[in-house]
C-alpha cells in the first residue's frame, strides 16, 4: 500500500525529546556567541556544555579528568609568555583557559567555527592544508607546549596533523599526542612521542583504545 510510515510512541517521544535537546544546546550557544567578547575580555569561564559534538567531525569530547591533566600538563611546562598549541583539541583548550585565563599565547587550532568565540586564540585548521592556516609564517616555529588529538583514526590523519606539530615546533618544544593505541609506531616515527601509561577517557566512551604519546615523559 501507499500508507505513510508512522512513527511508534515510543520513537516519536525519542525524536522529540532529541530535538529539545538540541534546540536547548543551539539557544546555549547562541546566547555564548552574543556574550563572546564579554566573555573573552573578562576571562569568564566556558565549558564544553556550550558545544554539542558534531560527529561527522569526529568529535568526541574528552571527559572532565582527561581535559585537566592535559591543560595541567601543558601548564606545568610553560611559562607565562610561552606560546601553545591545542591542535584539534577543544577540550583540552577550554579546560586549560579556565585553569589559566591569563596566557593570551594559548591558541586552539580548529575546523569548527564554532570555536571562533575565543577571538583571537581561535586558529581555523583543516588538518588536509596541515600548513595553511592563519598567521602560519608568524607562528612558525613558536610554540613551547603542543597537545594534538588528530580527529581521526587513520595514518593520512595523523601523518598530516604531525607535519602541522614539526611546522610549530623548535628544539624545545614538548609535545602531546592523543590518539589510538594502533599509531604507535607512527607516533613515534613522525614525532618521536612515546606511549605513556595514560589512557585518555571520552564523555560518551569510545570502542577504540585511546593513549597518549609525549616527547617528553
Amino acid at each position: 500500500s501507499d500508507d505513510i510510515p508512522t512513527l511508534s510512541a515510543d520513537a516519536l517521544a525519542a525524536l522529540q525529546s532529541f530535538l529539545s535537546e538540541k534546540q536547548e544546546m543551539d539557544d546555549r550557544f547562541a546566547k555564548l556567541q552574543e556574550q563572546a567578547d564579554e566573555i573573552f575580555e573578562s576571562n569568564k569561564t566556558v565549558t564544553m556544555d556550550y558545544f554539542q559534538e558534531d560527529w561527522q567531525l569526529s568529535q568526541f569530547w574528552y571527559d572532565d579528568a582527561t581535559a585537566e591533566l592535559l591543560a595541567t600538563r601543558a601548564l606545568e611546562h610553560t611559562e607565562e609568555d610561552d606560546y601553545i598549541a591545542f591542535i584539534s583539541s577543544p577540550t583540552a583548550y577550554v579546560a586549560f583557559r579556565n585553569v589559566a585565563p591569563e596566557r593570551k599565547n594559548a591558541f586552539v587550532f580548529e575546523f569548527d567555527q564554532r570555536f571562533d568565540v575565543f577571538k583571537d586564540q581561535f586558529v581555523h585548521y583543516d588538518y588536509n592544508k596541515p600548513l595553511e592556516f592563519p598567521l602560519a609564517k608568524e607562528l612558525k616555529g613558536k610554540f613551547k607546549f603542543i597537545v594534538a588529538d588528530p580527529p581521526f583514526l587513520n595514518e593520512d590523519c595523523l601523518t598530516k596533523t604531525a607535519s602541522t606539530v614539526r611546522y610549530l615546533s623548535n628544539e624545545d618544544t614538548k609535545v602531546m599526542v592523543d590518539t589510538g593505541a594502533i599509531m604507535e609506531d607512527l607516533a613515534k616515527k613522525l614525532l618521536g612521542a612515546r606511549i605513556t601509561g595514560f589512557h585518555p577517557a571520552h564523555r560518551g566512551g569510545l570502542s577504540n583504545e585511546f593513549r597518549c604519546y609525549t616527547t617528553f615523559e
